[in-house]
């Protein structure tokens, strides 16, 4: 069976991740993977989350910042970035738009001296769609 390719709109996939809550992300390290839930924020497709600087997750990006994220019905690979404290000037826009979105979260761990937040720049984004019975590939390329 041939899988037809379709084109995704960006504006599809930024919809997605301002209506969802919690992402799923994976990160992976050696040949362990590992997956969870996680309360996010955005810049544009750009996806922002925060969590404690020795987490497991953090081990794993610090040695493979290559990520995948589950929002929706979308799948996304991308790379992740360390950003530093929540509360650090540069990351203002991350703390505005988090105590926003994620109040309880907010003021219960991003006063935290371990709490670190995590940039996730998108490279490819996929979603499996079906068109009169018949699957198709919808991708959207970020490089």
């Amino acid at each position: 069976m041939e899988i037809i390719k379709r084109q995704i709109l960006q504006d599809e996939v930024l919809q997605a991740i301002k209506r969802e809550a919690i992402l799923t992300l994976a990160t992976s390290a050696g040949n362990r993977v590992t997956i969870r839930p996680m309360s996010h924020v955005n810049d544009g497709l750009t996806i922002l989350f925060q969590t404690g600087i020795d987490s497991l997750k953090m081990q794993q990006i610090r040695i493979n910042p290559n990520v995948a994220i589950y929002v929706g019905t979308f799948e996304i690979e991308g790379t992740a970035t360390e950003l530093g404290h929540p509360f650090d000037e540069k990351n203002a826009f991350f703390a505005k738009a988090y105590k926003e979105k994620h109040p309880d979260s907010f003021e219960k761990y991003s006063a935290y001296e371990d709490e670190v937040v995590v940039m996730v720049k998108p490279k490819l984004v996929r979603q499996w769609r079906y068109e009169n019975g018949q699957p198709v590939m919808a991708e959207l390329s970020l490089d």
